[in-house]
């Protein structure tokens, strides 16, 4: 029972993260375009993501068909769940498991919430939802390879504790900037960030969904991105960090992810696709292979 109620108590408070993590980015946008962002929602706009999901929420639901509920209701939620599952493993790192333990699962529950957003889309049966969910599972396998090859290292290299700290400066800053590209590209954001872009034209996987569907894959997007920034503070500053410097680090890689879609314009596609699969994937390889000479040298 106890156990269940820190579950039910780290899920409320994920939830409220995630909520005023959109009202961070919101303000950044609207501070770095010269404007104030929401201001309405009582003191600075403190209450407009609760308002924002209320509004979402009762929104009606359309689909009446067995596709309709499984991509509409089904996978959204599992997504959801999925990504408030990789939570937990946050908190088991301090605990009783070790680093391997604790990334196995994060690489494995990670692949399984980016198959819940392809399938969510490709279920509608639209057929720019279809070509919009392929696309973002493309994007997803593409930097998925990046990003377990630069945990392999942290695995094997710094030890139990999982520290990047306790590695060469060379070694564990450039695969800090590896993994940082890998959930760039991952969380679809800006320069990348294809799935949002569609919204300017037909909205991608998301054209088919309203309400609640949209409101469960909003949360899963965010909470990826969330849960990726904790996870990079943690592998930076290992368990013999302090939390303090683990939530500042997170906070800081927060406000880097809403700072890009501030200052970058979209890339194209083609270009993304050639940089995950020839450029970033070869490197970090290359650099797994550096890693070992170093270590053993």
């Amino acid at each position: 029972m106890r156990f269940v109620g820190y579950l039910m108590v780290e899920v409320l408070l994920v939830l409220v993260m995630l909520g005023y993590f959109t009202l961070l980015e919101r303000k950044l946008l609207g501070y770095g375009q010269l404007r104030k962002g929401p201001n309405k929602a009582v003191l600075w706009g403190l209450l407009q993501p609760m308002l924002d999901g209320v509004k979402l929420f009762m929104k009606g639901f359309w689909g009446q068909s067995v596709g309709g509920l499984l991509n509409m209701w089904i996978f959204p939620g599992v997504g959801l769940f999925l990504v408030l599952g990789l939570w937990v493993f946050v908190g088991v790192f301090w605990g009783g498991f070790g680093l391997g333990y604790v990334l196995f699962y994060v690489i494995l529950f990670s692949s399984f919430v980016g198959v819940s957003f392809f399938v969510s889309g490709y279920l509608t049966g639209g057929k720019y939802s279809m070509i919009g969910s392929v696309r973002n599972l493309a994007q997803v396998i593409s930097y998925e390879g990046v990003m377990v090859v630069g945990l392999l290292v942290v695995m094997v290299y710094s030890g139990s504790s999982g520290a990047l700290l306790s590695l060469t400066p060379l070694l564990g800053g450039v695969l800090v900037l590896f993994l940082v590209v890998a959930i760039v590209m991952e969380s679809n954001r800006t320069p990348v960030d294809f799935v949002e872009g569609e919204s300017e034209l037909v909205s991608g996987l998301a054209t088919e969904m309203g309400g609640v569907s949209f409101s469960l894959l909003f949360l899963m997007e965010y909470g990826v991105m969330s849960f990726y920034s904790v996870l990079l503070s943690v592998v930076v500053w290992g368990s013999s960090g302090s939390g303090f410097m683990v939530m500042l680090s997170a906070v800081v890689m927060v406000t880097f992810l809403a700072l890009l879609r501030l200052s970058l314009p979209r890339s194209r596609y083609d270009l993304n696709m050639l940089w995950g699969w020839k450029i970033s994937l070869v490197s970090v390889f290359l650099w797994f292979l550096l890693g070992f000479v170093l270590m053993t040298g």
